[in-house]
């Protein structure tokens, strides 16, 4: 760690022609890379070594360089540093700019409407993390193969008389159901997972409606109980669909 100079900078490639207002485009990114008030070398093809060159800033991965004997706002004229040239900027080690103590006070305070010293989260070109700019996280996720349901059973049970308890004995681990009557007419099923409660206390399913039940993770072998609003000459068929693990 290099604690009050600025490590160099290998040569970077534009990957665009510079600009007028001074800007120039490289593959890396550039905030990584460079810092403003740093001394820049610009190389060209066709166009001697230029050092007087400093970062006046870095913004949406853009660096903009003006001469160093002016101010922060400052632009240099880059329209002949040309791709086709093989122009590139590069830095070699030198001493950190100096921030005065009451800029640097500042700058550890958020504006208005917060007026607070700052516990924001920034990345490492100073962007603060919102929902398009993520904070980077690693993780790893363990899945256990056959951890869902693989296994389904399938229930037709005939029921002869309405307004009767019946039941089926669903399998062990059983994680999804779905249940119908098979009939043309307005057969309503009330079920229950406790016996006797069908005609008291259920959960209804209105006719020709399929009821879907996921996620439960029954434990072991479990009865569900229902019974049909009315039957066909002959009994109403129930069509029950379990998966399990």
């Amino acid at each position: 760690m290099i604690e009050k100079r600025w490590k160099a900078v290998p040569s970077q490639l534009f990957i665009a022609d510079g600009t007028t207002d001074g800007k120039i485009l490289i593959a890396s990114s550039a905030c990584h890379l460079f810092k403003v008030k740093q001394q820049v070398v610009l190389k060209s093809s066709t166009i001697p070594s230029h050092d007087t060159l400093e970062i006046k800033r870095i913004i949406d991965g853009a660096i903009y360089v003006g001469l160093k004997s002016e101010n922060i706002d400052s632009r240099y004229n880059l329209s002949a540093y040309l791709v086709a040239d093989g122009a590139s900027i590069e830095a070699i080690e030198q001493k950190r700019s100096s921030v005065p103590f009451e800029e640097f006070t500042r700058a550890e305070y958020e504006e208005e409407p917060v007026v607070a010293k700052r516990v924001i989260l920034v990345d490492e070109c100073g962007d603060k993390y919102t929902e398009d700019n993520r904070l980077p996280v690693n993780a790893t996720v363990n899945v256990t193969a056959g951890s869902k349901p693989g296994t389904h059973t399938i229930f037709n049970k005939l029921v002869t008389a309405a307004n009767t308890e019946v039941f089926v004995l669903l399998p062990p681990n059983t994680e999804k159901i779905t249940i119908m009557a098979r009939s043309n007419k307005a057969v309503r099923i009330q079920y229950t997972f406790t016996s006797g409660e069908s005609g008291t206390k259920f959960i209804t399913i209105t006719p020709g409606v399929r009821k879907e039940i996921n996620d439960i993770g029954l434990i072991g072998a479990t009865p569900l109980y229902f019974q049909l609003s009315l039957t066909e000459v002959g009994g109403t068929i129930v069509e029950i669909e379990t998966w399990n693990i």
